[in-house]
């Protein structure tokens, strides 16, 4: 029986046509392969959640059964083109690279922002793509399944030099992405909130302060109380360590909401309540 490759389309294509745009050019740069798509969207030119979706998909991709994880590809394109904020030349953006994890698992990502910050200390390699740059508007669909194509069919000729270096660390006490039930994922430090288990905390989000309690679950307060937690995201990294995530939810409510919606990246202010 022929395996199928899992290709993981993370975009920030509003849930519309674009997805199945990309699937067709995708599709015809895979001819021969059985393949099937799986996609996640993410809110326009956001580059914080873009690569925290790449890391809790692609660091938690399963080992087994044997070979599941190679059978695991990634196309994430996220190009704000904020790289320089002149007018661009025949729409050039964000250049496209590629990357390979620890786990096996190999992917091309436009380089903008954050959208390889979650997953650097886990990469083996990030090599730039010697490919353009300009040409198109939607260059997801015109220009990068083209590059897909060739590097799965183990075409490494457009390979260049590795660029891990030059990739920035995420951004540390933000949040981070916003759940459907509207759950605050946040880079905070769990280490430091745990040592204050049980206790009351404030903080302030988009300007709007908010009181919660430590706990040990997102359970672990009354019904329409805040709470703060280590939460359910995170991943291993090669060297043994666990990457996790603080989570801050209002039970039996929107924890979003409440703060009136903050984008991924926003700061957190906090202080524990004497």
């Amino acid at each position: 029986m022929t395996q199928t490759t899992d290709i993981y389309v993370i975009g920030d294509y509003g849930d519309h046509l674009a997805f199945n745009e990309v699937h067709m050019r995708l599709s015809a740069a895979m001819e021969g392969t059985n393949f099937r798509f799986i996609d996640q969207n993410v809110p326009a030119f956001d580059t914080v959640s873009t690569g925290f979706c790449l890391a809790q998909l692609a660091m938690n991709v399963p080992s087994t059964p044997e070979g599941f994880a190679k059978r695991t590809k990634f196309f994430v394109n996220t190009a704000p083109r904020k790289d320089d904020p002149k007018a661009r030349v025949k729409c050039e953006g964000e250049a496209l690279v590629y990357f390979k994890l620890y786990n096996g698992v190999e992917g091309v990502v436009v380089n903008s922002g954050y959208s390889l910050s979650f997953i650097k200390e886990a990469c083996v390699e990030i090599r730039a793509i010697n490919i353009g740059k300009e040409g198109s508007q939607f260059r997801s669909r015109d220009i990068f399944p083209i590059a897909f194509g060739k590097l799965f069919n183990d075409n490494e000729d457009i390979l260049g030099a590795d660029i891990k270096s030059d990739i920035p660390d995420y951004p540390k006490d933000t949040v981070v992405w916003t759940d459907g039930y509207g759950n605050l994922k946040c880079s905070l430090d769990p280490d430091t909130f745990n040592s204050h288990m049980d206790e009351h905390v404030k903080l302030y989000i988009n300007q709007y302060p908010i009181f919660g309690k430590i706990a040990a679950g997102i359970f672990g307060v009354e019904d329409g109380e805040f709470c703060v937690s280590t939460g359910s995201s995170g991943w291993p990294l090669p060297n043994g360590k666990e990457v996790r995530f603080v989570e801050i939810i209002r039970r039996g409510g929107n924890a979003a909401e409440t703060v009136n919606f903050p984008h991924s990246g926003k700061k957190i202010d906090w202080s524990i309540v004497k």
